[in-house]
């Protein structure tokens, strides 16, 4: 009799397990990031899904999964099942983590035309599974920032941005860089003079149908001072100066609508930024920053576009501070760059960039003597991943030096750098943007 019993337990047992098992593969079947048990936290020192973020408009999305420590993910995605009434989808399941019990019950509406919405749960014991409804398929990336790790995925609802034309009149190219670079070779076209600069600032020119429109983005901000120079000034302080004063001036052309990633000391994530910008649907994106070395004595003025690599190691550890990581952490982001990043867009970043570096220094050299131009410059800067427009980061000046440290204290050296960069923003975006536009 024990046997028998025994028997009849062991197969109960089996049932039991046998129909978890069913449950589970036919939830995995229909992409649903649900448990067949109870989906407890992660133990105490354990990853765990701490925040779903999105920004979106009808054409972009931007979706950014916080985990605070690195886990070990994949994505996929599953094509829509009409007979289930179950909209294409994109997973990325998270192993080893835990999840907050109230990201469990609440997903993320977004319902703009392009997603539904952004939903996660336990898909088995040791794995949080994030789904993305979509209300159409879409071209998408992912990929992982780190410290603290977010995993970022990019939804595009048009595919490919679309590049300026070629013409005579387009704004100047940038000249040689570093070897190891794909750059184009195109042919140049002389900058603006500051006497024509001044000209036009003094007849501002009339409204027009088609408008620019422009993101400055002051790096740093609130719990991130940025670099500190050695008597104690802050890069997110100068930077929000310069900020404002480059919307200030701008604004007062009527081709152009100015919008700024932070107005106030507070912390933004390098992701919400580009998200910022893309969710904007603006043509430029102009992030400000101070530099800063181990050399006391290096000074000057470089500007950058986004790179899978950099030309020398100063270079890499400046992008390395900037991103908030060990430069031993950029693994990985060459993928990245190679994947978003395309021609097109690079070549139009090149352009900005060298018009801008350009005009920062004529216009400093007309109040100060001695200043250095470094040049155009690219690195994997992760504030400029995924931006959907021309984008470029500006390195003005080396707060570690004393004396440019003294002068980023002077109001007029902040305005020989707004000034440049007010004019390199209006010249690309009247002999590029809006040259295009009027035909």
């Amino acid at each position: 009799m024990e046997g028998e019993a025994g028997e009849r337990l062991d197969l109960t047992l089996l049932r039991r397990h046998l129909g978890a098992s069913i449950l589970t593969l036919l939830l995995c079947a229909a992409g649903l990031p649900f448990a067949a048990q109870p989906a407890a936290d992660a133990a105490p020192g354990v990853s765990r899904v701490s925040d779903i973020r999105a920004w979106t408009n009808e054409i972009y999305t931007r979706v950014a999964i916080d985990t605070g420590d690195e886990v070990s993910w994949k994505a996929d995605t599953l094509r829509a099942d009409p007979a289930r009434n179950l909209p294409p989808r994109i997973f990325i399941d998270i192993r080893g983590a835990g999840i907050r019990d109230d990201i469990l019950h609440k997903p993320v509406e977004v319902r703009n035309g392009l997603l539904r919405q952004v939903r996660a749960g336990r898909f088995d014991r040791d794995t949080v599974r994030v789904v993305i409804d979509l209300e159409r398929e879409s071209t998408y990336r992912v990929f992982a920032l780190q410290d603290p790790f977010r995993i970022i995925v990019d939804i595009d609802g048009e595919g490919e941005i679309r590049a300026l034309p070629a013409s005579p009149e387009s704004v100047a190219p940038p000249g040689p860089v570093a070897a190891g670079h794909d750059v184009p070779s195109t042919p140049s076209a002389a900058p603006p003079s500051v006497e024509s600069t001044r000209a036009a600032a003094s007849h501002p020119s009339p409204v027009r149908k088609h408008r620019v429109r422009v993101m400055i983005d002051p790096g740093h901000g609130g719990k991130d001072p940025g670099a500190i120079g050695p008597t104690g000034l802050k890069e997110k302080d100068v930077v929000l100066a310069i900020g404002r004063k480059i919307r200030e001036k701008l604004s007062r052309y009527g081709e152009f609508d100015v919008l700024m990633t932070r107005d106030e000391d507070v912390f933004i994530p390098l992701e919400e930024r580009t998200a910022m910008a893309n969710k904007g649907g603006v043509d430029l994106f102009v992030s400000l920053h101070i530099n800063a070395s181990r050399n006391r004595r290096a000074e000057g003025y470089s500007t950058y576009v986004l790179s899978r690599g950099a030309s020398n190691r100063e270079d890499l550890e400046l992008a390395a501070r900037e991103n908030g990581v060990p430069i031993r952490k950029f693994q990985g982001v060459k993928f990245i760059i190679d994947d978003m990043f395309t021609v097109a867009r690079k070549n139009e970043s090149l352009r900005l960039a060298k018009t801008v570096n350009d005009a920062v220094v004529r216009h400093v050299s007309t109040r100060y003597s001695g200043a250095q131009s470094l040049g155009l410059k690219q690195a994997p800067f992760y504030v400029l991943v995924g931006a959907r427009m021309t984008a470029v980061l500006v390195e003005a000046s080396f707060i570690s030096n004393v004396r440019e440290e003294s002068r980023l204290r002077d109001p007029s050296y902040l305005d020989g750098i707004v000034d440049g960069v007010v004019e390199a923003v209006r010249y690309y975006g009247r002999n590029g943007i809006l040259a295009s536009s009027d035909h």
